[in-house]
C-alpha cells in the first residue's frame, strides 16, 4: 500500500482539482485508490462519494493506492497535485 499526503489547496489563488479529473484519472487502475479527509475515506472511484465528499476540501488530504499498479497511479496523481512540490 502506498500513502501519499497532499495540500489540496496551497493559497487563495490555487484552483481545486476537479473532481471529474480525480475519478478519470482513479479509473485508469486496477488497484484501490481511497482519499482520506479528516476522519472520512471516499473511494476515488466512486463518483457519489466524491461529489458528497471531496468536493469542497481545502486541506491537506491523504490518498491512498492499494493494488498491483498503485506506484503508477501515485504517479499520475501525483502528477495531478502538481508534482512534488504540492506534495506534503
Amino acid at each position: 500500500m502506498v500513502e501519499r499526503k497532499y495540500r489540496v489547496f496551497n493559497g487563495e489563488a490555487t484552483q481545486p482539482i476537479p473532481i471529474s479529473a480525480l475519478i478519470q484519472a482513479a479509473n485508469r487502475f486496477h488497484c484501490d485508490i481511497y482519499m482520506e479527509v479528516g476522519a472520512k475515506q471516499f473511494n476515488m472511484k466512486d463518483y457519489d462519494e466524491c461529489q458528497s465528499g471531496v468536493q469542497n476540501v481545502n486541506k491537506i488530504c491523504v490518498v491512498y493506492f492499494n493494488g498491483a499498479d498503485e506506484q503508477e497511479a501515485e504517479g499520475r496523481f501525483q502528477t495531478l497535485f502538481g508534482g512534488y512540490a504540492r506534495a506534503v
